[in-house]
């Protein structure tokens, strides 16, 4: 059987024992008061409620697409006008942006 290192045995506490993280005093504060609020019953469920929120923040949302055909010539109407406006960007740059968009897609 192999050595165990200072460094494994901080490893192996960390992995059974959890994590441990620091908060501000301000989001301390903010945990205590959602537990105390009941909904929650420890500071790390508070935490977990967090990060999940923050998960879901990060996922890509579809655009709502429009439901009738008067929605989709609203939208188209408000399309070319913001294009009259000159606040559109021309096909080429348009192309540009989502290839770039694409590739950072096989990065991640």
């Amino acid at each position: 059987m192999g050595v165990i290192t200072v460094f494994d045995s901080f490893l192996l506490l960390e992995h059974f024992l959890g994590m441990n993280v620091s908060l501000t005093p301000e989001l301390e504060k903010f945990v205590q008061k959602e537990v105390a609020g009941g909904l929650y019953q420890t500071a790390s469920e508070v935490v977990r409620a967090g990060l999940r929120r923050l998960k879901e923040d990060k996922k890509p949302h579809p655009r709502e697409l429009p439901s009738t055909l008067k929605e989709l010539e609203d939208d188209l109407a408000r399309s070319i006008a913001s294009i009259d406006r000159g606040e559109g960007i021309d096909g080429e740059e348009a192309f540009r942006r989502f290839q770039k968009k694409i590739k950072a897609r096989g990065r991640g």
